[in-house]
Formats: C-alpha cells, structure tokens, sequence
C-alpha cells in the first residue's frame, strides 16, 4: 500500500513538473518574440533592419540587392558577412555600387557591427545619429558619396571606432570636435566636403592617429602647433584649394618622426619660410608643398633626409640655391622645383644611386652647366630645365639614356655643337632645345628615334642638317612635328624635302616649321607627297618661284598654310577643294602674288578662321563671298589693289568670330555700308574673346580625312600698323581686335553704330573722305587703346564722350581734319601731345597754343545801396594809376631812343628762338617772303611810274 501511494505520489510529481516544463516553454517564446534582445531575437531584429536599409535605396542600377529577398537567410545576402558561430551580422560592405538613396537610421540594431561601408555611391542626407549605438564598431568609411549637413555629435560614443572615413561628401560646419572623443583612432579623413573654420587645436591630442586628411575643404587660420603632438602619425593631409591658412609650417612638425608622407599643396595662402626642423622628419619619404607662397631658401636639412624620395615645392617663391646635398641619400626619384626664383646651379648628385625618374626645374633663375652626372642617370625619364639661364654645352650621353622619353631644354642659354650619341636611343618622344644658341650642323641619329614626335629646335644657331638618310638608316618615323624655325639653315628647299622622304610619316598628321632661315629656291611638289601633312610654314625665307597647284589642292588635308614673307609670284591657285576644305589658316602676306583672289577659297567656309593676303600685287574686288564664312578671325587685305565698294558687307554678314578686319592701302570707295554690327560678336563681347572658339583642329573625324592637329592660334603672327607702326604680332588672337580701313576712299559719315565695338582695341580710318562729325558713340568703346581719325574731313568739335570713355587710350590722332572749339581736358586727353590735333586751326586750349575765347558771362551785378555812382574807389584809382605810371616808364624808352629799342626786340628774338626754334624760324621765313614782295612791288610801281 505504502508502495502504491508512493508511487503514485511520484507519478503526480512527474506530470507536475511536465506542465511546468511546458509551461516555461511557451514563456519563453513568448519572450522571444516580445524581446528581440534575446537569443533569435537578435536575427529577426538584423533582418528587418536590412530590409530597412534596402527600402531606403531609391536607384539600384546593378541589382546589387536583389539577393536580399526573405526566402534566403540574410547572412548570404550580398555584401553582408556574419560571424561564423553567432551568425550575426559583422561586416556590411554596399561600396562601389551606384547606388542611390539615403543611410537608414535602422542600421542601428546591427549590434554587433563592426565594419560599415557604403563608399563610393550616391547616398545623400544626413548621417544617422543613430550610429552612436553601434559600439562594437571600428570602421566606419562613408566616402565619396553626397552626405550633408554637419557631423553629428553624437557618434563621439563610437570609442572603439579606429577607421572613420568621409572623404569626397557635402559635410558642413566646422571640423567635428566630436571625432577628438575617439580615443583608438588611427585613420580619420575628413578631406574634399565643406568643413570649414581651422584646425582645431584638440586635433592634436590622439595618441595612436597614424593617417590624418582635412584637405580640400574650405579651412583657414594658422596650422595649430598641437599637430607636432602626433607622435605615431604616419601620413599628414592638410593641402588643396579652397583651404587657405595664415602663416607657415609650425616647427613643431619637426616632432613627428614617424611621418612618412606630409602634403601641404595647393592652398594658395601658406607663406613664410620652411622651419628647418623639417630635417628632423627622419622618416619621411615624400613632401609636396608645392602651389603656395612659401619664400626664402630651400632648407639645407632637407637635403640630409635619408628616406626622401619625392620632393614637390613648385609653384612657390624659393629663392637661393638648390641644397647641393639633394639626392645624395640614393634615393630620390622625383624633383620637382619648377617656377621659384632658385639661383646658382644644379646640385651634382641628384642621381646618385640611379633611381631618378623625373626632374622638373623649368622656370627659375638657375645658370651653370647641366651637371654631366645626368648624363650617366640610366633611371632619368623626363627632364624639363626649361626658361632657365643654363648655360655651356649639353652632356654628351644625355640623349642616350634608355629609359628618357622627354627632354625640355628650351630658353636657356646653352651653346656649343649638338651632342654626337655614343648610344642607340630607343625611347625619347620629344626633344625640346628650342631658344638657345646651339649651332653647327643637326647629327643624323636624330632621324633614327624610332619613337620621337616632337623634335623642336626652333631659334637656335643651326646651319646644316645631316639628312643625307636612306630608307635603310632611318627607323620608321612617329614624328608630329618638326621645328627647326628661325636658325640659320640654307640650301634649295627642294634638296631638303627630297631628303627628308624617308623621315616624313605618311599614315599621321604631321606639322613642318621651317620659317625665318634661308633656304631658297622654289616650292618643291615633293611636298605633295606627305599625304597627311596637316601644317607647313615656309614663311620669311628667300624662295622664288610659283606656289604648285598640287599644295593648295592638299586644303583636304592641310589645316595651316603659312607661305609669307618671300618672293613668290604669279597667281595663288584657284584649286581649293570642297572635298571638304580642312583650311583654318591661310598666309601669303608679303610676297609678289598677282591676279583675282581665288574664287575657290569660297568652299573652305567651314573651317577658315585666318587669311592674310597682305603686301602682295592682288587686284580684285572685295571678296564678297567671305562674307558668309563665320569662323573667320581674321582677314587681312592691306595693301594691294582692292577696289570698288564693300556694300555687299550688310546686315547678312555673319563674322560672328571676326577679331581683325584690315582693309588699309587699298583702292575701296564709297560708304561704310554696315549699319547692323549685331553678328560681329567677336567686336562686342569685351571678355578678351574667352569665350570665343579657337583655332582648334576639326571634331569631326569625316572619314579619316580630319587632321587632329594641335591649337595653332598661340602661334600665329600678322603683320598690322598699330599706333602708326608697322608691327608684326604674335599671339594676338587671345588678346587683339582690330579695324583698319585707312589710306582709302571711303566717304559719308562714321556710323554711330560703331560705338558698339565695345571689344575693339584699335581702329584706324585715316586718309579717307569721312564727312560729318566723330560719333560721340565712340566713347563707348572702352576697351579701345589706338584711335587714328586723322586727314579725313571731319567737322565739330571733338566729342567729351571720348575723353569719359576711352579711359585705356593711349594712341590718339585726330589731325587734318576741320575739327572746331575746346579740346576735352580730362583723362587720357591730357596726355596727348599737338601732334594728336594738328592741321585743325579751330582746336583750341591744351596742347594748342591757340586759347579759347570765352564769352561773357553775363551783365554785371548792380551796384550796391550803399555806393553811389560819382562815389570814388580809392583802391581801385590807386591800382590803375601805378599801371599807367609802370607802363609809362617801361614804354617810354621804346618809344624815345632807338637804341634802347633794337636791344630789346634783339633780346625778344633770342628769347622767342630759344623757347619755340620752329615758330620763330616759321615767322622769320615769313617775315622775309614779306619783305622780298613788298620791296618787288615797289620796284613794280616805280616802274610803271617811270
């Protein structure tokens, strides 16, 4: 019994703690689901915050979250990585993937995150402050996306976040003092947003901060002393416009030892010298302080870094000498110190361990040698020493280092002959020795650069050419351009061209300089055959002869043509193409070239942007057909025989472009016919024609037939008469607009319409029959600095509008004409001299001799109550009595002794010849023509008495 009841006690105990097992159960899947903070939970919790995360992406142009969908778990979600064992999300990696949208706040229930990144997208707002629950968090990389507004305070919780990144977004404000509350920071990148303010001085207490980058914001004030606290410091960011700071380099920089790069550049501002405890950066291998306004000398200790490899401080105002210990550690690859005011020479060892690559010393004040250590620099690729004084010869193996592609030596003042190479050179691209005085004869291993595009030895000495080549000598030529203009070259043409067969490309443009030396002969058609040259300039040398059709038939091809200043004759071939006609820039100017402009020139209208014809024989009527050509820039026919009128210029003529207009020393007639300068941008916009196209080589590919040619408007020079001078100019299409239709025959009045030429610098229309008066328009011109009216038949007076106006004038003439009454007396007018307005017997006032007469000013006011009209005014009877007496006693003796009179006419004279020479000699000359006639006429009368 006792057994039974024990039994059956023990089977109620069993079924009792089965209904509690049950019920604990159920309580605890209750509380699972309530409570995502416990076990599952955690996972559920994850994955709606996912799905968050994805709804709040508008633009997923990859479908880079299409796998995030819940018939997967989200552990195998792309981009997502959890923890083995825990399976909870770590790593949440969405960079690179266009995506579009804005950060979710739900990120904030990935608790267990510790990485985040969404670099490289299109993300904008705010950053969540809800990332501050994220403490298990150590990167945290929102990089180059449009994030905006400030940085919140609150994510100063995030203590174990070593990684913060937001380089390239739309922050504002001032430099968060939040990320100074992250005590395990060692990368932080605040660069290219909008920060701006300084650099907080708490910025200086990290103590395991190994990469620090602010630039390219908008920060200034001085660089904080605090930055020398980063002991562990390895790459320092600070540089890049906009960030403008005060001051220089604090010495305190010097404490950071560990420091590998330091980048200063481009903030426009940093001035001062370098502190010379910058030698103490031990391990630093690269400093770029390049694009500031740093002075004085480059520290000597900078020249005693062991690890230095890249050294950038150009664009600053250095002066002194290059450290002569540069590159002395053997480690230096890079130097750039362009555009200082470096003097004395270059260090002789900047080689020294062969690992040199590229040097850039171009635009200082260096002089010397090139150190003939440069020559044996196996490791050199580029050298530019350009605009220097560098002086002596070239190092005989410069050219034969294997691995140099570029050489600049241009404007420097070496000599001597052209280095023979002892080696084969296999890769130089250019050779720029241009602007120094090399002489003797060009060496033939020039022509076996198998690689060599540029070759420009322009102004320099050079008399010969060592061309006799065969196809067997000369590699296959890449060449692009050959500039061997302005030495002292000569020989036939035609001998050089036939040479130069096997060195011209024929399957590339290719451009031929050869102006200003003194090759003669004719134009050989062997030129015909570089069948894709694309510029020639045979300008100022002494060749005869006529200009082969073939040449101009190449207008297909040849985007420049520059034959001037020779002697060549006949007629300019009428064989442009329209197939179509590639011709920008056509010049003639200064030969003997007679017969009609050719009509053909008509078919090069859409590209045609130069034409001088100037100083030759043409006679023609105006080229009407010009006229529709909108690319032209400039249009020179001075000085032919032009005649007729130019009517057909009318309110249809679209030189929208058109700079330079130069009809001068011509036979035209008839009226200024243009009364809608509306087209004639080029004229109006006063922007220095920044907006203006250049001359810039066709987009238009057409088949292959389009020449990418280089901008050849920096180059081009046209001969003007500007302020009375004959000039030749170059570079004017940048800078210059001109109209000159002087020494015609054009009548009626100076249109008003002219005043809008508000881009004008000169205008001359002297030695025509203009009538009527100077528009007061013209003041409008502002721009204006030459304005030549002189010998025309001009009336009125000279409008004051011109002298309010033209404040940049500086070249005035006005004379011959019938001009009348004061000349305006403010301004540039003071300046110009009675040449400006001779021949004119009406001006009057300054510079003239002749003063203006003015009228009365009115009646004189009524005598006072007071006085009485037989009232004497003793002061006034006194002033005139002593008048009369003075008068008196100095006219008396003139009157009464005649000796004492012809001393003082003799003494007048000499006064009068001393202070006017030209006046007196003119009245002397008078004064003897009258005498001669009045003693003829009375010997004429006493004859006929007689």
């Amino acid at each position: 019994m006792c057994f039974f009841i024990t039994s059956l006690n023990q089977i109620m105990e069993v079924k009792r703690n089965t209904k509690m097992q049950l019920l604990l159960s159920l309580l605890i899947m209750c509380l699972l689901h309530v409570h995502p903070t416990l076990s599952g939970g955690y996972l559920l919790s994850e994955y709606r915050a996912l799905l968050s995360i994805k709804s709040s992406i508008t633009d997923d142009p990859q479908s880079a979250l299409s796998t995030w969908n819940t018939s997967t778990s989200h552990c195998t979600w792309s981009g997502i990585t959890c923890h083995p064992s825990r399976r909870r999300v770590t790593i949440l990696d969405l960079s690179d993937l266009r995506l579009s949208g804005t950060l979710s706040p739900d990120l904030a229930h990935l608790r267990f995150l510790s990485n985040l990144c969404v670099a490289s997208n299109q993300l904008s707002g705010a950053i969540p402050a809800e990332l501050s629950s994220l403490s298990a968090l150590r990167v945290l990389n929102l990089s180059d996306n449009r994030f905006n507004g400030r940085f919140p305070s609150q994510l100063s919780l995030l203590k174990n976040l070593q990684v913060l990144d937001l380089y390239d977004n739309d922050l504002t404000g001032d430099l968060p003092l939040a990320v100074t509350q992250m005590p395990n920071l060692r990368h932080l990148h605040l660069g290219r947003n909008f920060f701006s303010g300084g650099i907080p001085s708490q910025f200086g207490q990290w103590k395991f901060l190994e990469y620090l980058d602010v630039s390219n914001n908008e920060l200034g004030g001085p660089i904080p002393q605090e930055i020398g606290n980063l002991t562990n410091l390895r790459e320092l960011y600070i540089g890049q416009y906009p960030n403008m700071y005060e001051g220089g380099i604090p010495p305190e920089i010097g404490n950071l030892s560990e420091l590998v790069r330091f980048e200063a550049n481009g903030c426009l501002n940093l001035s001062s010298e370098i502190p010379p405890e910058i030698g103490n950066l031990v391990s630093l291998k690269s400093l770029d302080l390049s694009y500031n306004v740093f002075t004085g000398e480059i520290p000597e200790s900078i020249g005693d870094m062991p690890e230095l490899e890249e050294l950038r401080l150009w664009e600053n105002n250095f002066t002194g000498i290059i450290p002569q210990r540069l590159g002395k550690n053997g480690k230096l690859q890079l130097l750039y110190l362009s555009s200082n005011k470096l003097t004395g020479t270059l260090p002789p060892d900047m080689c020294f361990g062969n690992r040199l690559e590229l040097l850039y010393t171009d635009g200082n004040l260096l002089s010397g040698p090139i150190p003939d250590s440069l020559g044996r620099c196996e490791s050199l690729s580029v050298i530019r020493m350009e605009h220097n004084f560098l002086n002596g010869s070239m190092p005989r193996d410069l050219f034969g280092l294997p691995n140099l592609t570029h050489v600049l030596l241009r404007n420097n003042r070496l000599t001597g002959k052209f280095p023979i190479s002892s080696r084969n050179v296999s890769q130089l691209r250019t050779l720029d020795i241009s602007d120094n005085k090399i002489h003797g004869e060009l060496p033939s291993w020039i022509w076996r650069l198998p690689d060599l595009q540029i070759l420009n030895l322009s102004h320099n000495c050079l008399e010969t050419l060592d061309v006799n080549l065969n196809s067997s000598q000369t590699s296959v030529s890449r060449l692009r351009i050959i500039d061997l203009h302005s030495n002292q070259l000569q020989g036939q043409l035609s001998t050089l061209t036939l040479n130069f067969q096997n060195i011209i490309p024929r399957g590339q443009p290719f451009s031929f300089f050869i102006s200003r030396n003194k090759f003669d002969g004719t134009i050989p058609m062997s030129l015909c055959n570089a069948t894709y040259l694309g510029a020639l300039d045979l300008s100022h040398n002494h060749l005869t002869g006529t200009i082969p059709q073939c040449l101009i038939e190449m207008s297909t091809r040849l985007s420049m043509m520059d034959l001037g200043g020779n002697n060549l004759t006949g007629v300019i071939p009428d064989s442009f193409s329209d197939y179509p006609c590639y011709l920008q820039i056509l010049v003639l100017n200064g030969n003997q070239l007679e017969g009609e402009l050719p009509k053909s020139l008509a078919k090069c209208n859409k590209y045609l942007k130069v034409l001088d014809v100037g100083n030759n024989r043409i006679q023609d009527t105006f080229p009407c057909y010009l006229k529709s050509i909108d690319t032209l820039r400039v249009l020179i026919l001075r000085a032919n025989q032009f005649y007729g009128s130019i009517n057909c210029l009318d309110a249809n003529t679209t030189w929208s472009n058109l700079q330079i207009l130069d009809l001068a020393s011509n036979h035209f007639v008839g009226k200024f016919p243009i009364r809608d300068f509306s087209s004639w941008k080029g004229m109006i916009v006063t922007k220095n024609n920044a907006g203006q196209p250049g001359l810039r080589h066709s987009e238009s590919s057409n088949n292959g037939k389009a020449l990418p040619l280089p901008d050849y408007s920096s180059e081009i020079r046209v001969n003007l008469t500007l302020k009375g001078q004959e000039l030749e100019l170059v570079k004017v299409l940048t800078i210059y607009t001109s109209l000159d239709l002087s020494c015609n025959s054009f009548d009626g009045h100076i249109p008003a319409e002219i005043g809008e030429f508000k881009a004008l610098y000169a205008l001359n229309l002297s030695h025509n029959a203009f009538t009527g008066k100077i528009p007061q328009a013209l003041g409008n011109v502002t721009a204006l600095e030459s304005l030549d009216l002189s010998s025309n038949k001009l009336i009125g007076e000279i409008p004051q509008q011109l002298a309010d106006g033209l404040i940049f004038l500086s070249t005035l003439n006005l004379s011959f004409n019938q001009l009348v009454g004061k000349i305006p007396q403010n301004n540039q007018f003071t300046t110009f001299t009675e040449s400006s307005f001779e021949g004119n017997i009406q001006l009057c006032d300054f510079p003239m001799k002749e003063k203006c007469i003015h009228e009365e000013l009115g009646p004189s006011p009524p005598p006072s109550k007071e006085s009485h009209w037989n009232s004497i005014d003793w002061d006034f009877l006194s002033v005139e009595l002593g008048f009369v007496f003075g008068f008196g006693i100095f006219i008396g003796p003139l009157i009464f002794w005649k000796r004492w009179r012809k001393r003082y006419y003799k003494h007048v004279d000499d006064i009068v010849f001393k202070m006017f020479p030209r006046t007196y000699i003119r009245i002397e000359n008078h004064r003897r023509r009258a005498y001669t006639n009045q003693g003829r006429q009375a010997r004429r009368n006493q004859g006929g008495r007689d």
